[in-house]
């Protein structure tokens, strides 16, 4: 999980509900009426959203660790995924190389094949894990209770992913390209490679996940939609969308960039944790408008549940965000932001 997605998890992460677990002895063959994967947009959406039943059950073990348990199918991915969990502790960014391959594998067995290809080991807060053998022993334990996950949970997941699909071609879907064409003005953006593919999931412990390859080749964006509908749901959406196009643009000379060079030449430190917070909160702030001017004019911005209250400059980075939305000149926008990052906390 990148630091982006870790500080959005810190506003919005609630409480994990789920119905529908029980079911105390797994199929004995696969149930083929449900398929791997499901496009749950048209191809020629500039923002496509899938929903897998792999990531589905992959996201739900991860909330399922936070609960403490599990039905007893699931007993031996549970441990799995709690042993990976426990190792991973000292560097959360190290989840992002066993995410990305959910946004194309379409079965557990095909989870395994990827992998197999991670390295032997990971060097994470000075500690060595033996990082392939452990996600390999998380992938194989999803193939066994796959039958039993389908069956079972995933019966409920799959008619609350698509009640999520339904909510947003009513909202997003039919804005979408007006929303992309004001977002690409307002971040400086060139012509984004498209679509944006986004996976649905039921479960997950964040509204959010976006993951990138160390080498940014291939990216993988997954929204939780349990508990978020109407405007929420579409604001978290256009919040993945933004980072996955961040990611995307990252060597182009953007809006986010000029930012971020700006706030790293002040912080003299490209690691400095007031850098990403900064990005984010702009990500936050854009995001929401978004919904405002498109969608919902009610709409209440999602940083202002939490994520703003954490990040003190936030009120003032939003405040320069959205003058530069109203038509300021985007250098004095980010002299404005940079200004507010460097100012000392209030007592």
């Amino acid at each position: 999980m990148s630091l982006a997605s870790l500080s959005l998890a810190l506003a919005l992460a609630a409480a994990v509900t789920l119905s529908g677990c029980a079911g105390a002895r797994p199929p004995a063959a696969p149930v083929d009426d449900v398929a791997d994967v499901v496009p749950l947009t048209p191809d020629t959406s500039p923002i496509g959203l899938r929903r897998s039943v792999v990531a589905d059950q992959y996201f739900w073990l991860r909330a399922k660790v936070l609960e403490g348990e599990a039905p007893a199918p699931f007993v031996d991915a549970l441990a799995a995924m709690r042993d990976l969990r426990a190792e991973l502790a000292d560097d959360p960014t190290a989840w992002e190389d066993l995410d990305v391959p959910l946004g194309t594998v379409r079965r557990a067995s095909d989870l395994a094949a990827a992998y197999a290809a991670l390295p032997a080991t990971k060097d994470l807060g000075g500690k060595l894990v033996a990082f392939r053998a452990k996600a390999l022993a998380l992938a194989r334990a999803m193939e066994a209770s796959e039958a039993a996950y389908r069956a079972g949970p995933f019966r409920e997941h799959d008619a609350e992913i698509a009640r999520a699909a339904k909510d947003l071609s009513a909202r997003l879907l039919p804005n979408v390209d007006t929303i992309l064409r004001t977002l690409e003005h307002e971040m400086a953006l060139p012509g984004v490679s498209r679509p944006i593919v986004i996976t649905l999931v039921v479960d997950a412990p964040y509204p959010s996940v976006f993951a990138a390859d160390a080498r940014g080749h291939e990216t993988a964006s997954f929204v939780r939609v349990h508990g978020l509908e109407g405007g929420a749901l579409v604001e978290t959406v256009l919040h993945e969308a933004l980072h996955a196009i961040d990611e995307l643009t990252v060597r182009s000379p953007t809006a986010m960039n000029a930012l971020r060079a700006a706030l790293t030449r002040d912080a003299g430190d490209e690691t400095n944790p007031s850098v990403e917070m900064a990005i984010n909160t702009v990500t936050f702030a854009e995001a929401a408008s978004l919904v405002r001017r498109f969608v919902d004019p009610g709409h209440r911005p999602l940083g202002e549940s939490g994520f703003y209250t954490l990040f003190p400059p936030a009120p003032a980075i939003v405040e320069a965000w959205n003058a530069r939305i109203a038509g300021a000149d985007l250098d004095a926008t980010t002299a404005a932001i940079a200004q507010a990052v460097a100012a000392p906390a209030a007592d």
